[in-house]
């Protein structure tokens, strides 16, 4: 496979760092589910533009080349530029009549094969033999006589330079007057030596005019004035050559057609090679369609179908699993947690999984499962284990294993900063609670407008990578339900250590080194903790 235009793929080079900075600006959710689901988002819709400059780059499998009969005619056309050409004898110029015929010609014969070049005393081709003619004429104007040095005519040098090109046979139609050319047996001889059928249009009249420069007539050394004329060996030489001659006029542009024309009738053994491909731009097209939809759409909850377009994320549910969540999503919705846990079990074992088991059963109040399921969670993301720890610690307060909670708090701190775990994990640290002891039976009723503010949905997970973790960062209450800590806010645990503390002066509590020597590991020699 190749690409025609593989120039495109630059372009995504800026696209990468878009994505990358998108990625770090991103909002950040206060449920996983939540912001999984805004990243993958985010993803399908950047790998919708990336298909799509794919795409652009037309992919192409290359067909082995195949030889055919060229039926057109080839033919050369050689436009002479030299200064006599400026005379107006034939308007509004010699140059400008020959090119506008030269355009007429093209156009009335599609078909054939025509190269065009340009003289003077040197030769420049200005277009290779196509058939395509808007290329042809889009050369032929993009050439400025005024930029051509060479000013004068030689027309051995033209033939020469034709006589080196690969065609077997060479039509050779030339509009020029002729300049000082005098030598004619020498051109005859290089016309035959090389095939050249020399097809000859006179551009000037036999009177000729006189020459101007700058608006003014040009004089010779005995200030005479110098007269351009059409060259008489013109002639002699197009006949001489198996070639034809053709008088500037209002004809000659029907003659030399017809004589195009008829050359078509006869047998032309000239084979080409034709190159052909099989285009493959429409399969990343579609692709790019079907990325885009699923970005804006809620296909992009289909994790099956993510899976089958590669994407580069870990994916591991199927078609059965897709229905699984989707009626545990909707038994979590409706508070029927317990039917949630269920459901989300008979998923395939998975992060995804396990994690929203356990969110299901700490939310229905069956701590001990829930630790169970935080506990089978394994993942290479440390955010994601600095969260799971989080949530464990809340189980371990509810089942009011309060030194467990501590533990679990600072092996989240251990993986990086986290002002709800430290505060957490100092207010424990404060109140010294013993097994048995019911830290929420310490708080004061709670009010319905507190209680609407504190609790939280718990979010469900449906990816192994942290993309923003259940808990808000330091906005977070200490307690929040939705990530396993307690469901208290932290005015009423300041409540609770105020009514366990018999003097504050005497209970200034200092964490001890142990618990520093885990929070600092994760700024020290931390590797990969998880």
């Amino acid at each position: 496979m190749s690409f025609l235009y593989p120039w495109v793929f630059f372009t995504l080079i800026p696209l990468y760092f878009l994505y990358k900075r998108n990625q770090q600006s991103s909002m950040k959710s206060h449920f996983l589910e939540n912001k999984k689901m805004q990243q993958r988002q985010i993803k399908l819709l950047y790998l919708s533009l990336a298909f799509l400059l794919l795409a652009l780059t037309r992919p192409v499998i290359q067909n082995a080349p195949i030889e055919e009969k060229f039926d057109a005619q080839d033919y050369i056309i050689a436009l002479d530029a030299s200064f006599s050409m400026q005379a107006d004898d034939i308007k509004p110029t010699r140059y400008e009549a020959s090119k506008s015929l030269i355009e007429e010609l093209l156009k009335l014969h599609p078909k054939d094969r025509f190269s065009l070049f340009a003289f003077t005393s040197k030769t420049l081709l200005i277009s290779p033999p196509t058939t395509d003619t808007a290329i042809s004429i889009m050369a032929l104007d993009a050439l400025n006589p005024a930029n051509i040095l060479t000013k004068s005519t030689d027309l051995k040098q033209l033939f020469e330079t034709i006589g080196k090109t690969s065609a077997q046979k060479k039509n050779l139609i030339i509009f020029t007057d002729g300049g000082d050319e005098s030598d004619l047996n020498e051109l005859l001889n290089i016309c035959k030596k090389n095939s050249i059928i020399p097809y000859i249009v006179a551009t000037a009249t036999k009177n000729g005019v006189a020459l101007k420069k700058d608006g003014m007539t040009i004089k010779d050394q005995y200030s005479s004035l110098v007269i351009s004329r059409i060259n008489p060996i013109l002639k002699d030489l197009a006949t001489s050559s198996n070639g034809k001659y053709y008088e500037f006029s209002s004809s000659t542009f029907a003659q030399l057609s017809d004589d195009i024309s008829s050359n078509k009738g006869k047998k032309n053994d000239a084979m080409i090679q034709v190159k052909s491909y099989l285009e493959l731009y429409f399969i990343p097209l579609l692709i790019a369609i079907f990325l885009f939809l699923a970005s804006v759409t809620k296909l992009h909850q289909l994790y099956f179908l993510t899976l089958f377009l590669f994407l580069p994320y870990s994916v591991k549910a199927d078609i059965i699993d897709f229905y699984h969540f989707s009626k545990a999503d909707k038994a979590f919705s409706n508070k029927q947690y317990l039917q949630a846990a269920k459901e989300f079990e008979k998923a395939t074992p998975s992060v995804q999984s396990y994690y929203n088991i356990a969110s299901s059963y700490y939310k229905a109040g069956q701590y001990k499962k829930a630790l169970e399921y935080f506990d089978k969670i394994q993942t290479k993301s440390k955010i994601v284990k600095q969260k799971i720890f989080y949530d464990m610690a809340g189980c371990a307060i509810h089942l009011q294993r309060y030194d467990r909670a501590e533990v679990f708090y600072e092996q989240a701190l251990a993986l990086g900063e986290d002002k709800d775990a430290l505060y957490n994990l100092t207010l424990l640290q404060r109140l010294n609670l013993k097994t048995g002891v019911n830290i929420f039976d310490m708080m004061p009723p709670k009010d319905p407008q507190s209680k609407k503010n504190s609790s939280k949905k718990t979010g469900t997970v449906s990816d192994d990578k942290k993309e923003g973790g259940g808990k808000s960062g330091s906005s977070q209450q200490a307690g929040e339900s939705s990530n396993g800590a307690s469901d208290a806010k932290k005015g009423d645990t300041q409540k609770a250590e105020q009514n366990t503390q018999k003097s504050s002066s005497k209970n200034q509590y200092q964490m001890g080194y142990r618990s520093y020597e885990m929070i600092n590991k994760g700024y020290t020699d931390e590797k990969e903790p998880w």
